[in-house]
């Protein structure tokens, strides 16, 4: 029977904060930028113009169809040969942003198909700049949509953040594989790593459970 024997591998537990530190970062920062791209391949997927519509359209099927280790070899090994280098961080942000901006623009668009027309029809006859439109009328009732979807997703680019070790990255992912390796505990410091993406996990889906909360606080005042 296997013995588990966690205290070989107790002096590699403070890399492990820093670790956590570096993937929530990584993981926070993408999450931002993806989100705020995915809007505007949104709004632009949504476009009466062909040519926007078009270059969204080829975004969304290029980034959804191509995995993610894919695009983080491209940027990091492949970006070199034209003569931009990037280090690790950077490189893997870009590449989880670019990805998981595919997938957002999904989700934002379910949403804002979601909005009845009557409602950009009545904004724009009250003199509504599209600014003004999108910011103060349709996103609010796109956020109220999605904001499950968006939770999920978010998860999802969390655990996709795995993949950034593969090019030297110094994640939680890395710190499983270097510590295992070091302590030869490799089944200890798997469950640990585990347990760590869990915990930010769950972080996530509190947090969305308090968005939630406030997003529908008039509907459960109404009751």
């Amino acid at each position: 029977m296997y013995t588990f024997q966690f205290r070989s591998i107790y002096e590699y537990i403070p890399l492990l904060w820093e670790a956590a530190r570096i993937t929530l970062s990584l993981s926070v920062t993408a999450i931002v930028l993806s989100l705020a791209l995915g809007c505007i391949l949104a709004v632009m997927r949504r476009s009466a113009n062909p040519f926007a519509r078009g270059i969204s359209l080829a975004y969304i099927e290029v980034m959804r169809n191509t995995p993610l280790l894919v695009i983080l070899y491209l940027v990091y090994f492949g970006l070199p040969a034209t003569g931009l280098r990037l280090s690790s961080y950077t490189a893997a942000l870009i590449g989880l942003t670019l990805n998981s901006a595919g997938y957002m623009a999904e989700i934002v668009r379910s949403g804002l198909v979601a909005v009845a027309k009557g409602q950009f029809e009545s904004a724009r006859a009250q003199g509504f700049t599209p600014v003004q439109l999108y910011r103060h009328i349709v996103m609010p009732q796109v956020f109220r949509t999605i904001y499950i979807s968006l939770g999920n997703q978010f998860i999802s680019v969390i655990l996709a953040s795995s993949l950034a070790s593969t090019i030297a990255v110094e994640d939680v992912a890395s710190w499983m594989q270097t510590t295992g390796s070091i302590s030869f505990r490799f089944f200890e410091t798997f469950l640990i790593a585990a347990l760590v993406y869990l915990v930010l996990c769950q972080i996530v889906n509190l947090l969305r459970l308090g968005v939630g909360y406030w997003l529908f606080a008039d509907q459960r005042a109404r009751r």
